[in-house]
C-alpha cells in the first residue's frame, strides 16, 4: 500500500465540515425545494393523482419558490404566514407579548 501522507501535507488543504452556503442543485434550487417538488410529486401525482394540480404545483415550486427565496431575505416563507394570517405560535423562539426570553 502507498502512504500519501506526505503528499497530503505538501499539497493538501484542510477543510471545514461545516457549509457556509446551501448545497445547490443545477445552480438554481436548494435542496430543499428538489425535496419539496418531490414530495409535491409523491403526495398530488402518485397518491392523489391529481395532474394538473401537481403540474401547477411543481411550477409554483420549480420557478416561483426560488425566486422568492433570492428577492427576500433568508427564511421568508415561514415568515409570511405569521405576518399574513395572522398566527401566533409560542414557544422558544415566539415567547409571545409579555414573556421574557430568559430569566
Amino acid at each position: 500500500m502507498y502512504s500519501y501522507e506526505g503528499m497530503r501535507e505538501k499539497h493538501g488543504r484542510r477543510v471545514p465540515q461545516t457549509v457556509d452556503a446551501p448545497v445547490m442543485v443545477m445552480d438554481f434550487w436548494e435542496l430543499s425545494d428538489v425535496f419539496l417538488a418531490l414530495g409535491v410529486i409523491l403526495f398530488l401525482g402518485v397518491i392523489l393523482n391529481e395532474w394538473l394540480l401537481m403540474f401547477l404545483s411543481l411550477g409554483f415550486c420549480s420557478i416561483g419558490v426560488p425566486m422568492i427565496k433570492k428577492r427576500n431575505p433568508k427564511g421568508i416563507l415561514f415568515h409570511l404566514p405569521y405576518r399574513y394570517l395572522g398566527m401566533n405560535l409560542p414557544g422558544f423562539i415566539n415567547p409571545g407579548e409579555d414573556k421574557k426570553y430568559s430569566n
